[in-house]
């Protein structure tokens, strides 16, 4: 009975411990990495500007013609960009042979341009994994999953109008295509960056994405064969403006369907605002596309810019009179 009171002692020593344990847990290495600070927006903002990101080392530094010095860099890790492992880049900066920086390339003012320069100014002194930048150290692991994160964000369109004709509809596009869509996506959560009125803003939004390849384009430099990433956003994420009263725009009931897989359509296409994104958007969820069997445009009713127009050939016409006039 002794030993048994005994065991049922330490038994209840040994609980108490581990309650302790668990309403006091010790910090763990999981837990102190997610507290790690992310780059200031100060250094992350240089990531859509940039033309590349990279790690490189100074192989030597030489006086420039006009003044200055020129630092020879082998790169050695790409965290964005075209450029690879092992090539050498000549950088218009101040820089100390054998160091490694951080370097967040220029895009260039021309062709055939000989010497990159830097966003930052001069090349991020790179000690122990981290970078100083504005009076913080900065782990580069922290940049790099911060450029990782952006990616992952798409850059929509600040603001959508309506038009109330073939001509203001056409003025306001990048690019006009007949395209047949090849790939079509089920609508999917994608975490969306706008711009508007100075401030920027994510949101998380349910968007179709398709692939098109264009038949014949139209207006502006897309042509036979191309293929293109088209982003169909719904009509009710944000408001549609009409451009005639600078209203809200809308119609007795939203747009039913969106562009099918196989169907060949007229889009009315703006470019991404972002230099790093290849992705299209259509000017509105209203007239976005209109579908063609043969030469005809089967218009839905609320796209009323097409009112007076259901003929390819005089389409066409009309917005060659367009460009004309413009």
């Amino acid at each position: 009975m002794k030993i048994f009171k005994r065991v049922l002692a330490a038994l209840v020593a040994l609980a108490a411990v581990v309650t302790a344990f668990v309403r006091f847990p010790l910090p763990d290495r999981i837990a102190a990495s997610h507290k790690e600070t992310p780059p200031p927006a100060a250094i992350s903002r240089f990531y859509r500007e940039s033309e590349g990101i990279l790690l490189a080392t100074c192989i030597r530094t030489a006086p420039a013609e006009d003044g200055g010095s020129v630092a020879r860099m082998r790169i050695d890790s790409v965290l964005d960009g075209q450029a690879e492992e092992g090539e050498v880049v000549s950088i218009r900066a101040e820089a100390v042979s054998g160091a490694q920086y951080l370097l967040y390339l220029a895009p260039r003012a021309e062709e055939g341009q000989a010497e990159e320069t830097l966003l930052t100014g001069q090349p991020l002194p790179v000690e122990s994994g981290s970078v100083m930048y504005e009076g913080e150290l900065l782990p580069i692991s922290a940049i790099v999953r911060d450029i990782e994160r952006q990616r992952d964000i798409l850059t929509v369109p600040s603001q959508t109008v309506f038009y109330d004709s073939i001509e203001s509809l056409a003025a306001a596009c990048d690019e006009i295509v007949i395209a047949r869509v090849v790939g079509k996506s089920e609508p999917r959560a994608t975490l969306c960056r706008s711009a508007e009125k100075g401030a920027s803003t994510l949101s998380t939004i349910e968007q179709v994405f398709l692939t098109v390849k264009v038949e014949n384009g139209l207006f502006g430099d897309l042509t036979y064969g191309d293929k293109l990433s088209v982003v169909i956003e719904p009509y009710n994420v944000r408001p549609v403006i009409n451009a005639v009263d600078l209203k809200p725009k809308t119609v007795e009931a939203p747009p039913e369907s969106s562009p099918e897989l196989g169907s060949v359509y007229i889009f009315f296409l703006l470019r991404s605002e972002d230099k790093k994104s290849s992705y299209y958007f259509t000017v509105n969820p209203y007239e976005g596309w209109v579908l063609l069997i043969g030469g005809s445009v089967i218009r839905p009713y609320y796209n009323t810019a097409f009112s007076r127009t259901s003929d390819l050939t005089r389409f066409v016409e009309r917005l060659q009179a367009a460009r004309e006039a413009e």
